[in-house]
């Protein structure tokens, strides 16, 4: 599996050219070249806004800015470094000191995390969820997915004429495990429990050397075009 060291050493420069650890290490410019270099004991975690009725948020970890702009429905805020221990985690309106939700998690040292703020009937929540993936090669992507609709009960995937579930039973707020796919053009569908297709995605294609999150996002039941139902694919590492 993915570990620490990997995340934040061999890699960084992929990371950093996706702006996903820009910023994060403050490595020393002066540091001789065969000097190992000491990071920081911390986490890593990403953060998606899975909230369809939200106009944006801004995240504090305790009392330390997380983002300057609101991240609004369906953005993500790439891996940043934190702290390792129990951490308030609040999700306040841009320009406003008011708590729109706040939840405490554990954060541990050499880990990786994705944090998804979802909705259900107007409250908000989140959920963090270890991001614990196998080095993808050039042959094969690693995939996961998770489910932030909150109406469309329990759910599967399906991929191309293959009649087994890639993903099986998925509830609202659950999320599978990485699995390896191989490095092609997809069609994908989305089932309820009672076999109905709710959600598809046609001429998807996956490359080498990457890392998916595959997300269901939005309500079955809306008239709302900008809340419908829908997946969305998000990249969380590449390896170049």
């Amino acid at each position: 599996m993915m570990s620490i060291k990997s995340f934040a050493t061999k890699n960084l420069r992929s990371l950093a050219s996706l702006a996903l650890l820009a910023g994060t290490m403050g490595l020393t410019s002066c540091m001789d070249d065969n000097d190992p270099i000491e990071y920081p004991a911390a986490g890593y975690i990403s953060i998606y806004n899975g909230a369809p009725s939200n106009a944006g948020v801004i995240v504090y970890a305790d009392q330390n800015q997380v983002n300057n702009s609101p991240l609004r429905y369906s953005e993500v805020l790439p891996y940043k470094n934190f702290y390792p221990g129990d951490r308030l985690f609040k999700f306040s309106e841009a320009n406003s000191v008011t708590s729109l939700l706040e939840k405490e998690f554990e954060i541990k040292v050499d880990s990786v995390y994705s944090l998804f703020m979802v909705e259900n009937s107007g409250a908000l929540d989140a959920v963090l969820v270890d991001d614990d993936w196998s080095e993808p090669t050039a042959a094969e992507a690693q995939i996961r997915m998770v489910n932030l609709s909150p109406d469309s009960g329990t759910v599967s995937l399906m991929i191309d004429e293959v009649a087994t579930a890639l993903f099986s039973d998925l509830t609202f707020k659950g999320n599978s495990e990485f699995k390896s796919l191989a490095t092609k053009v997809y069609n994908l569908k989305v089932v309820s429990s009672t076999g109905e297709t709710i959600a598809s995605a046609n001429n998807l294609e996956l490359k080498g050397n990457r890392v998916y999150t595959l997300v269901l996002r939005g309500y079955e039941l809306t008239t709302d075009t900008s809340k419908k139902l829908d997946l969305q694919l998000l990249t969380n590492y590449i390896d170049y």
